[in-house]
């Protein structure tokens, strides 16, 4: 067993935020083109964002502004609600499915650390490759369930946007209002702070009920 200096623990830290990133965002945006699929519109399948292949889903201001402001976005699944077999009700099941995904797979990464801690020997968590598999299951944890408490927030074009729109006629004035000042909202969002108070009693809330119930599961 050996000691991690300060730049090997920036390296491990480094490729850990990279390999989770490649998880939760691909992730989300391929329950997006399932979900549309499903409801009857191949345009995600056609325009090859039918993948879970981390570039096709890439936006590069999604990506400085997570790191930047602690929360960020992929590129959209282009869809065509044309084609949608239930109209409003396609259009609500596609919006959920990348934020039901990414807390599916916050609770299974939350589930998979916890348990790691009771049932790893210790020399397995100490050294590099455990190093590196606790920075990956945090990281994991905190990018789901930013992206899915992110996307719930019912702004344009976020999903939570699209589940509101879901229920609601075209010519709603809260629907007008979002998609003409969106843009306003997430600057916002990114100088004030509100985000980390957003994140945290409402993420954070149900991390540590995850945890609480985890724990009991486990007995630890």
């Amino acid at each position: 067993m050996f000691l991690l200096g300060s730049t090997d623990n920036i390296f491990i830290t480094l490729i850990a935020t990279v390999m989770a990133l490649f998880v939760a965002m691909p992730f989300h945006e391929f329950a997006h083109a399932y979900a549309a699929k499903k409801e009857g519109d191949y345009t995600a399948v056609a325009s090859k964002r039918y993948t879970l292949g981390a570039f096709a889903h890439f936006d590069i201001f999604g990506f400085i502004f997570l790191f930047l402001f602690g929360f960020g976005w992929a590129k959209p699944v282009p869809v065509d609600q044309r084609n949608f077999k239930h109209g409003k009700k396609s259009m609500f099941r596609v919006a959920i499915a990348g934020i039901l995904m990414n807390l599916i797979l916050g609770t299974v990464f939350l589930f998979i650390y916890m348990a790691m801690f009771k049932f790893f020997p210790r020399f397995m968590i100490s050294n590099w490759y455990g190093k590196l598999l606790t920075e990956f299951l945090l990281t994991s944890i905190s990018f789901n369930f930013m992206l899915a408490f992110f996307n719930l927030i019912p702004i344009y074009p976020l999903d939570g946007f699209k589940v509101v729109e879901s229920f609601v006629s075209d010519d709603n004035k809260f629907i007008a209002f979002m998609k003409n000042y969106s843009l306003f909202i997430y600057i916002i969002f990114a100088f004030s702070g509100i985000y980390y108070y957003y994140y945290t009693y409402t993420a954070g809330f149900v991390i540590s009920l995850l945890r609480r119930l985890f724990g009991l599961i486990l007995r630890i």
